[in-house]
């Protein structure tokens, strides 16, 4: 399998972000937000011929890039493939999770929920993007929280899903749960969860900076129509 992504370590603490990926062609863009976090990497503001007082805000970040089975590489839409780091089964004990939205007709195994019942306890934030929203709440893990998904799936969801309240934004957050609707708002979210996440310490700069540099974050939580 290929190796694990690390960054240049300058925080005491790494980060250990998961992205889990479910179902033959998961879509591409809703896997987009894990790069504005890996922009966060010193090697890549110092790429940039950013000052070094921005530099020295990077982030130290351990990515996996995690599926059920033991493969190589997953399939995406557009005929693209992400190269796998772990399975479920020998993932490390993650910070942060991504779930990216599988196709609508995927169905959670029992194994999948067992993952993200045992790792939401340790999270910082468990994050999902589109269609990423089903199978967590087919696992139970958003019983008795506020969430969002695509609108045109919210009717649906809510007759299903009753112990989940669903609001209908670009994102929202109950606690360590990020959610968002369709596809592009999966950026949305991270740029709110960075502003949240790290503007309230020392690294306000690099994240505006940042979320400059990638031209996200200025939409807001909500729907203009």
């Amino acid at each position: 399998m290929p190796t694990t992504t690390t960054t240049t370590t300058t925080s005491p603490t790494p980060i250990v972000f998961g992205v889990l990926l479910l179902g033959a062609g998961v879509q591409l863009l809703d896997v987009s937000p894990v790069d504005i976090f890996g922009m966060l990497d010193p090697a890549y503001l110092r790429a940039c011929q950013l000052p070094e007082n921005v530099v020295a805000q990077g982030v130290d970040v351990e990515f996996h890039y995690i599926t059920e089975s033991d493969e190589a590489l997953h399939p995406m839409t557009a005929g693209a493939k992400i190269g796998v780091t772990d399975s479920i089964h020998t993932s490390p004990r993650l910070t942060h999770l991504l779930l990216p939205g599988p196709p609508p007709t995927y169905t959670p195994s029992p194994a999948i929920t067992h993952f993200l019942t045992t790792q939401l306890p340790h999270l910082t934030a468990f994050m999902t993007v589109c269609t990423g929203v089903m199978p967590a709440l087919a696992s139970g893990i958003l019983d008795g929280k506020t969430v969002t998904a695509p609108r045109g799936l919210i009717p649906m969801l809510r007759e299903k899903y009753p112990g989940s309240e669903f609001v209908e934004k670009r994102w929202v957050r109950d606690g360590k749960v990020w959610t968002s609707g369709g596809v592009t708002n999966g950026l949305d979210m991270m740029a709110g969860f960075l502003r949240e996440g790290f503007q309230r310490g020392k690294k306000r700069e690099v994240v505006e900076v940042v979320l400059g540099l990638a031209d996200v974050g200025d939409r807001g939580q909500e729907y203009r129509d």
